[in-house]
């Protein structure tokens, strides 16, 4: 065969593929974009299983198999049900006791995996399934969205749908890199807070209320109360509603600072303090409370905002968080010095996992 038969057949065949993938393109596409989505699911179902395994390792021994595998299932189809919003009077109320509720509910479902009672372990353990059922729900909006597109067999509809897959795949990994924060009992990213305020108490007395811990202190002139949320547990909740209370009590409140982590914007630095007037904070309802008697009583509210990215915000906090506490500090001493008569109240806002009191 010479080299004009090859150069023939060679053309024929490019021709014939060409033409196969001119009639079928759209089938080829969406084959190689549901086989894309597949890839993904599998790896959150591989977290998944992980997830389940890491969180069974620290449910009580005492407990039989088929024990462990029933109050898993409980846990992880449990959810709360969001507020009627077209009514608006009163949905803050309906909120705040929709989430009381919601986290004592949750708490009861837990308590029988909890080995001994421990009251910080069960803490720990409560916020791993907050994080895993986060997780387990983007597993399924992930498997959703790979069984509708094999059922639709648009490839339209596909590409529209797979647009925010790259968003839920990133969001579930961070996700499970926080069960494994968990785990190892180690302090988080939006921690930071919680640590900076545990810092400036400098071992002076404490009270506990409603798992949230206060200390009145001399500092830098300033008479301070300063309220974080109990360690070393994985605490978040109620400093807004126990600083409230703080307010109606007191008589002469010079301001409160908030000091809060927050997820920052693509492109925006990570790890930069930045000051903001009004009240960082992730509770809608204790959020309120304390705007609302701030602006009847006129007092001043300002938050220092640590921004980081979403990864440093919900895993095991860097070095570089960390590092930050000192800078954060000088910039409270700074806003404290133009606050004016008066006590000064200062919330450090985040999950308190590891760090004590």
């Amino acid at each position: 065969m010479d080299g004009q038969n090859i150069w023939a057949i060679i053309s024929f065949l490019v021709y014939m593929a060409f033409c196969f993938f001119c009639i079928y393109q759209r089938e080829i596409m969406l084959y190689f974009e549901v086989r894309k989505i597949r890839k993904q699911v599998r790896e959150i179902s591989k977290m998944i299983k992980e997830t389940r395994s890491m969180l069974m390792s620290m449910f009580d021994e005492r407990l039989s198999e088929e024990e462990r595998e029933k109050g898993y299932d409980k846990v992880m189809n449990y959810f709360v049900i969001a507020p009627i919003e077209t009514d608006p009077s009163g949905v803050m109320d309906r909120l705040e006791y929709l989430l009381d509720a919601g986290d004592e509910t949750l708490g009861r479902l837990v308590e029988p995996l909890c080995p001994d009672g421990d009251l910080e372990r069960l803490e720990n353990l409560k916020q791993m399934f907050r994080e895993a059922i986060v997780l387990n729900r983007t597993f399924k909006l992930v498997r959703e969205i790979y069984l509708s597109s094999k059922k639709s067999r648009s490839l339209e509809t596909v590409m529209q749908t797979t647009m925010n897959l790259p968003l839920l795949l990133r969001e579930a990994r961070i996700r499970f890199k926080a069960v494994k924060a968990y785990v190892g009992a180690e302090p988080i990213g939006n921690g930071v807070a919680p640590l900076v305020v545990s810092k400036l108490m400098d071992g002076s007395p404490f009270e506990v209320r409603d798992g949230v811990v206060i200390s009145e202190r001399e500092y830098e002139g300033r008479e301070l109360i300063i309220i974080k949320p109990k360690g070393p547990g994985a605490r978040s909740r109620n400093v807004g509603r126990v600083a409230a209370d703080i307010i109606m009590r007191e008589e002469k409140i010079a301001g409160v600072v908030v000091i809060s982590a927050q997820v920052k914007l693509e492109g925006e630095k990570s790890v930069v303090v930045t000051p903001a007037t009004g009240v960082a904070f992730v509770s809608e309802p204790e959020k309120y409370r304390l705007e609302e008697l701030a602006s009847e009583k006129k007092i001043p509210l300002v938050s220092l905002v640590v921004k980081m990215s979403n990864e440093e915000y919900y895993t095991k906090m860097s070095e570089k968080v960390r590092g930050a506490v000192p800078k954060i500090v000088e910039r409270f001493e700074d806003l404290i010095s133009g606050f004016g008569e008066g006590k000064v109240i200062l919330i450090g806002s985040g999950n308190t996992m590891a760090i004590t009191p």
